[in-house]
């Protein structure tokens, strides 16, 4: 039973934790947004470090860098919201 729980909790967060990918906002420039799955678990700036990491990789695929224009991340609030992020970058 116990292992069933665990399985299905792990299941729940990782389920809950796809960003929206890049999108194009104008020429060489992108935004990402991410909601956790994680909950409590997870913070706001470990959020915000995934999509900077995401964002490098999808500049690398086109033989550039990310230059990061701005960012935030909020914490989960109990019972009210999960934790999220946001980033807008360049492609240079």
């Amino acid at each position: 039973m116990r292992t069933s729980l665990i399985f299905i909790v792990t299941a729940a967060f990782l389920a809950g934790c796809a960003s929206s990918g890049p999108v194009q906002t104008g020429k060489d420039t992108y935004m990402i947004a991410k909601t956790s799955g994680g909950g409590m678990f997870v913070s706001g700036a470990t959020v915000k470090a995934d999509l900077i990491q995401e964002g490098v990789a999808f500049c690398a695929k086109n033989g550039k860098t990310l230059e990061l224009i701005s960012g935030e991340g909020k914490n989960a609030i109990p019972f009210a919201r999960t934790s999220s992020a946001e980033i807008a970058f360049k492609c240079v």
